[in-house]
């Protein structure tokens, strides 16, 4: 019986220019084409005839995503962050200027126990550079100390986390030197990314309010400010919110109505969990890349009521570890399910859309095959 095939129209065809290894496969992705490196479909994604699949968008096969991320250290805001982020559920990323870590101004700058304790409970530590120099006139080898040390460090001092993104300090990109060490880079262009052209080595970066959720939602806003409110290309996109200081270096009365408003955008973005994945940056940064390069070849269903299929990407695979969320459609009905990758157990549920039934299981796009069991 031949296979039916079915390649993810999310896969990019087009030439690497960072590091790469043809066996290892890519560590990160180029700049996007103009026209996008896929059509970014406007709602979810449901496969017609049992036994179809997709690659979905975004994780969980949520309609969009966002990102949380805080600046500069910050040691005086780590609990703050915590109890909220404890109490939301959910995951925030830090990127921490190294240097002064455990040596100069601890009270701000922390101990390297201080980003154990967020790393344990959940939190992703990734690097904002050794040093914080935005200057525009560095040398290579300079930056090149930047960016590797302080992913270097971090990963000599944390555990139970793999730091391999970098935030450019104040928005001065090296990009092509950061693909030399790093997955992915934050940038400070302030619009949300649309889905198909994300730039993984110099990211946008949107605001916390309603108008930037409300453009990855609908793809238009009532909300202020104006120059967004009509953006329907934003639709189903990516925005990245950036905090620094919340309590720290601010006077009382800052400190209360700062703590006041952030705590309030970041419980109106929580609120959207159903339909945003509110994502660690270096998790989004690997669904991406592996999203954008993926390819799904399912088998026909057997008379016993199984799917077999075998997802792969142009990612290096031992660094992009990230499940990637596929959708399979599995007919009228099913109450039971689950999933393997070879022998390993893995994520799967069951969701209905318009009498159908469908699976959405979380499989690493390594080329080991996935065996789906239903009834």
């Amino acid at each position: 019986m031949t296979k039916k095939i079915i390649v993810s129209t999310l896969f990019l065809a087009a030439t690497f220019c960072g590091i790469s290894s043809e066996a290892e496969g890519l560590k990160n992705l180029p700049v996007a084409p103009k026209e996008g490196r896929f059509v970014t479909p406007t709602d979810l994604v449901w496969p017609a005839n049992a036994g179809e699949g997709d690659v979905c968008l975004w994780k969980d096969d949520k309609f969009a995503a966002i990102a949380i991320t805080i600046d500069d250290n910050c040691k005086p805001d780590h609990e703050w962050w915590l109890k909220l982020c404890d109490e939301l559920g959910i995951k925030v990323t830090w990127f921490v200027v190294t240097d002064g870590v455990g040596k100069s101004n601890i009270g701000f700058n922390g101990t390297w126990a201080d980003w154990q304790k967020l790393a344990d409970a959940g939190h992703s530590i990734q690097s904002h550079t050794t040093n914080h120099n935005s200057a525009r006139d560095l040398s290579e080898d300079y930056v090149r100390a930047m960016y590797r040390d302080s992913l270097d460090v971090i990963n000599s001092n944390v555990t139970n986390n793999f730091a391999c993104t970098i935030a450019y300090p104040s928005g001065t990109a090296y990009p092509e030197i950061c693909a030399e060490y790093a997955i992915g880079a934050r940038g400070v262009y302030g619009m949300p990314s649309t889905a198909n052209t994300i730039n993984y080595m110099c990211t946008n970066k949107g605001a916390p309010g309603q108008a930037f959720i409300d453009v990855l939602l609908y793809g238009e806003t009532t909300h202020e400010p104006k120059w967004i409110q009509k953006s329907p290309k934003l639709k189903r996109g990516l925005n990245i919110v950036l905090y620094h200081f919340v309590q720290a270096g601010r006077t009382p009365e800052q400190k209360i109505e700062t703590m006041k408003r952030t705590e309030a955008e970041v419980r109106n973005i929580a609120s959207y969990k159903d339909r945003l994945w509110v994502a660690r940056f270096d998790d989004l940064m690997k669904y991406g890349q592996e999203r954008d390069t993926a390819k799904l070849v399912v088998d026909p269903i057997s008379k016993s009521g199984e799917i077999s299929f075998n997802l792969t990407c142009d990612m290096d695979t031992k660094i992009f570890d990230y499940p990637l969320t596929i959708k399979l459609c599995l007919g009228e009905k099913a109450n039971e399910i689950s999933a393997k990758q070879g022998d390993k157990s893995v994520a799967s549920r069951i969701v209905e859309h318009e009498g159908k039934a469908y699976a959405l299981v979380d499989a690493l796009p390594n080329g080991v095959p996935v065996k789906v069991v239903y009834k």
